[in-house]
């Protein structure tokens, strides 16, 4: 096996030396195969909030995510009320097709290690800069709960709505939102229970996509049934040590289950709503063409007599 060669361009205002016990961590991360020369060398830039590892045709990536990153940790400090005073890595990986081999799923592009402190992220999937700035705060976001939320467990699908909500919606895997997979499962009761969301998601593509909906969505109707506010108190009593389904009943006097309950009665009435709506679609649409039409006709006639009395 080779070593990976980390490399300072000295050029570069930013450079500092890496800490020892992150390349001697990086070794072991890709150890399970022998990396090309090109794929092993990494440059590195730092300021005093971040460092980030790339290879060297990944330098102009870098310098933003070096530029970026300091807003994105206000941005985060301003949501929760919490510091982040910590300064994470960041390896922007150019091989997808490794990557993969870590993530065993070829649906995510970006994954933290909290314990590390370490974001990890495919860039050459991501599509264009603002979808890549999303996803860094996605990840960062995970970061920042897991570092204030140390004495109880965060679970999956909280970690993941709360990510989603800060990044715009945006998940850290690929996703198409026109084919949404939340109401074909709400309607057909096939939504997978929180309760086996808490440790991890499913491998599967499509339950994978739909556990990241679940997590978004849930997190959304909280929001417009408690308020902003209510949803930060949840994460505040947990950095608190108080346990999820302990937080939302103290902060909301209902129990979790309940909560869930509710919400997935939410989405099927939604869902029954429109239904009712596609039902009718032929109607609603003929009755607006005959109304088009019979505006249409009244313009014609004033025209024509507008043109009449000229005349």
């Amino acid at each position: 096996m080779k070593a990976f060669i980390f490399r300072s361009s000295q050029s570069h205002k930013w450079v500092r030396p890496i800490k020892t016990g992150i390349p001697l961590f990086l070794l072991i991360l890709f150890s399970f195969t022998a990396p090309s020369p090109h794929a092993a060398e990494f440059d590195t830039l730092e300021n005093d909030g971040v460092v980030v590892l790339f290879p060297p045709t990944l330098r102009s990536a870098a310098k933003e995510t070096v530029q970026m990153t300091p807003g994105i940790k206000n941005d985060l400090q301003e949501t929760f009320g919490w510091s982040f005073n910590f300064k994470p890595t960041i390896i922007l990986m150019k091989d997808s097709r490794r990557f993969r081999q870590l993530t065993h799923s070829p649906l995510i592009v970006g994954f933290a290690i909290p314990k590390k402190d370490l974001v990890v992220i495919d860039y050459p999937r991501i599509r264009n800069p603002v979808n890549f700035r999303n996803i860094l705060k996605h990840e960062l976001c995970h970061l920042l709960l897991h570092k204030h939320i140390r004495n109880v467990h965060i679970p999956r699908w909280f970690d993941e709505g709360l990510a989603q909500w800060t990044s715009n919606g945006i998940m850290d895997i690929l996703h198409d939102q026109r084919d949404a997979l939340l109401p074909k499962a709400a309607f057909s009761d096939r939504l997978i229970p929180l309760g086996a969301l808490n440790k991890g998601f499913p491998g599967n593509a499509n339950a994978l996509r739909l556990a990241y909906e679940e997590s978004r969505s849930i997190i959304d109707y909280i929001i417009s049934t408690h308020g902003k506010s209510g949803l930060l108190e949840i994460s505040a009593l947990m950095k608190e040590n108080i346990p999820l389904q302990e937080a939302f009943f103290t902060a909301f006097g209902t129990p979790l289950y309940k909560i869930e309950k509710e919400w997935q009665a939410s989405l099927k009435q939604n869902i029954a709503w429109f239904a009712h709506l596609s039902y009718y679609l032929y109607e609603i649409l003929f009755a607006l063409g005959g109304l088009i039409v019979v505006y249409g006709f009244i313009k014609v006639l004033r025209k024509k007599r507008a043109y009449m009395e000229e005349e």
